[in-house]
């Protein structure tokens, strides 16, 4: 990476320019075609004023360096540069209406153009932002559990008087349910586990620098800032196999809790509004910062997959959940020691996944992301408690969110693969790009066979609609066998008039 420079001569980068150019002419095109003028050429009668306006822009754009070779530029330093450049060329242009070189021009162009490239400017940035940001998802990441600490914690008991002091205050502030539930995993009675009520990490922070047997954490995790942390710390405080308890609300509870207190109709837009503000809002872009800023984080909507992703993300395995008082309740085991405090990871909506493709070369595959924060980290929990249903995907996979369903329902998340096609890593029709875990499970005969084809957008599933994987690769069998025989050329046309008539005609929506 280049140093920055401060220099206000440099050379600017072309590829800038052209993007800039081009954002310029549709802004133009728009605006002379949608607008109604009195002049019926008004593409000839504005043509000097756009030359005009386009040297401006351009030379302006240049010593506000939005041209810099440098890519340290985040989104929010291209959009405060964009606004300077269109502003300074609202004020020179603007000036152009008070001299005796204005005939008939109309100063609303000036607007028209400014405010279209603000808004196509503000759409590139952010499709810049997300390209630049892709999360890299990893399909299978095990955890390998760290060594016993040889380390002996001496257990002592609390006094009757201190022990009943606690218990107490847990039923108190969860329920007697509550109470006996964690009892079934945390001795209360004794000194070496702690429970804590409060929503700040600092207090568990705080505590001696010993071994606990067992940490509960009674608050909301939904009330709590800096969750990372709050499981990096505990992680630290707890021996190898200690016991951590926490506490959230979750998105579907929050949503019926939602639906049954407001009337019909008036629910819906306050849940709305609530997922907008508490759930969107903080996980866009720069809003994070703000939303914190005035809630400190408080009331948050939390998923069960991202709780449960997180709680493994920092070490810990999943050992039981349960719903009690609308509250669910997690008990997880430490298995692995954490070098560090770990922050919050960001996530955009793009994704990329590693792919086999032809020869077996490893590419990256492009996708919009359709689960939830953290899912990746849930494999080997949803293998043990779901099983698998017709398609060959998880039954009820509590990673998918809401809009995910929808995208992977009609496709949607896999239009970016087209950038794969584009670069020549994937064609129209062609098996599925496998992850390395995914193709260990095919029978060796078919695994030779894929790998002598590039990948597909649109795999052969589509045309014959299997439903268990042993029917998935004997549809991928006859699909490569029609290749070999017939050719490539001729089998994919085939494949893609019986995939077309079932997305098309019989309305086949994905598994």
């Amino acid at each position: 990476m280049k140093p920055k420079s401060d220099k206000l001569i440099y050379t600017p980068s072309i590829t800038a320019i052209l993007a800039d150019l081009l954002l310029l002419a549709v802004a133009v095109l728009i605006v002379l075609l949608v607008t109604p003028f009195s002049s019926e050429i008004p593409f000839q009668k504005y043509f000097d004023f756009t030359f005009f306006y386009f040297a401006c822009w351009f030379i302006t754009s240049y010593f506000f360096k939005r041209y810099t070779l440098e890519r340290t530029n985040n989104y929010m330093t291209n959009i405060f540069k964009l606004i300077w450049t269109i502003l300074t060329v609202q004020v020179v242009l603007s000036a152009l209406f008070l001299t005796p070189l204005n005939t008939s021009y109309s100063i609303w162009i000036i607007v028209g153009y400014s405010l279209l490239i603000f808004s196509l400017g503000s759409i590139f940035y952010i499709i810049q932002f997300t390209i630049s940001n892709v999360t890299e998802y990893k399909d299978i990441i095990q955890i390998e559990k760290d060594k016993p600490d040889d380390t002996k914690i001496v257990t002592k008991k609390r006094d009757k008087r201190s022990s009943q002091i606690l218990i107490d205050s847990i039923i108190e502030f969860s329920g007697e349910k509550v109470y006996a539930f964690l009892s079934k995993f945390i001795d209360f009675n004794l000194k070496n586990n702690l429970v804590s009520f409060s929503s700040n990490y600092f207090d568990i922070k705080s505590k001696p620098e010993k071994k606990f047997t067992g940490i509960a954490i009674l608050n909301k995790l939904n009330n709590i800032r800096g969750i990372n942390k709050l499981f990096s710390i505990v992680n630290h405080k707890l021996p190898m196999e200690g016991t951590f308890v926490c506490s959230f609300e979750q998105r579907s509870t929050r949503k019926k809790r939602i639906y049954d207190t407001y009337p019909k109709g008036l629910n819906h837009i306050i849940y709305f509004i609530d997922y907008l503000t508490k759930r969107v809002i903080p996980k866009f872009f720069v809003m994070d910062k703000l939303y914190y800023n005035i809630t400190q984080g408080k009331n948050r909507i939390l998923s069960k997959t991202e709780v449960l992703g997180r709680l493994v993300y920092c070490g810990f395995d999943i050992v039981e959940t349960k719903k009690l008082n609308g509250i669910t309740y997690v008990i997880a085991k430490k298995i692995k020691n954490l070098d560090a405090i770990l922050e919050s990871k960001r996530y955009g909506p793009l994704l990329t996944l590693r792919r086999l493709g032809k020869n077996g070369k490893v590419f990256n595959v492009f996708k919009f992301r359709t689960m939830y924060s953290y899912a990746e980290y849930l494999q080997a929990y949803i293998y043990r408690t779901s099983k698998l249903q017709k398609g060959g995907k998880f039954n009820k996979d509590i990673r998918v969110n809401t809009m995910g369903k929808f995208m992977r329902k009609y496709w949607i998340d896999e239009l970016p693969m087209f950038i794969n096609v584009l670069r020549g890593e994937m064609k129209l029709v062609g098996v599925r790009p496998l992850s390395q875990h995914y193709y260990s499970l095919y029978a060796p005969e078919l695994q030779k066979m894929r790998i002598r084809y590039k990948p597909g957008l649109l795999p052969p599933f589509y045309a014959d609609l299997p439903e268990t994987l042993e029917e998935i690769q004997e549809s991928e069998f006859r699909y490569l066998q029609s290749c070999e025989k017939n050719g490539v050329l001729v089998t994919d046309m085939k494949y893609l008039v019986k995939i077309l008539n079932n997305i098309l005609i019989k309305r086949v929506k994905s598994a």
